[in-house]
């Protein structure tokens, strides 16, 4: 069973998982998130742990910062952010639960937001229909 929860540093050490070198252009490791960029020091971002049969799993970011006007204009938006699912449980469709679990979490969790939002690049074929299979539109723009 796949669920959605925010992230603690007792998720570290299964999260640190090594991505491929081509999933690794696509998206950012937990490594980098906290320790790089300093995600969690930010309050304008909410790291979410992916979990698997309660085994931390994979995890994404929920971002209501500025980043996500470069795809909406929309204020009551939220911009998810550096998905990735361990590549020992990717192929079991945790990451389009994983998706399709966001919806409902960022009702329960974030005040008046009514849009969802992602970019994903237009090379990584996967992701794109994971997200499209959930139920986001693409709606054409371009993001450089």
């Amino acid at each position: 069973m796949v669920k959605l929860e925010k992230y603690e540093s007792r998720f570290f050490d299964a999260l640190s998982y090594q991505l491929d070198e081509e999933q690794s252009n696509f998206t950012a490791s937990v490594d980098y998130c906290l320790n790089t960029r300093k995600d969690l020091e930010d309050h304008q971002k909410t790291l979410i742990t992916i979990t698997y049969n309660d085994n931390p799993v994979g995890f994404f970011i929920l971002d209501v910062g500025n980043d996500r006007y470069r795809i909406t204009e929309n204020t009551n938006s939220v911009l998810i952010r550096s998905l990735s699912i361990n590549p020992e449980y990717q192929g079991k469709g945790i990451g389009k639960d994983a998706m399709n679990l966001v919806s409902e979490y960022v009702t329960n969790h974030f005040y008046g937001v009514d849009e969802l939002v992602l970019a994903v690049n237009f090379k990584n074929e996967n992701a794109y229909h994971v997200y499209v299979k959930c139920g986001f539109i693409d709606d054409g723009k371009i993001v450089d």
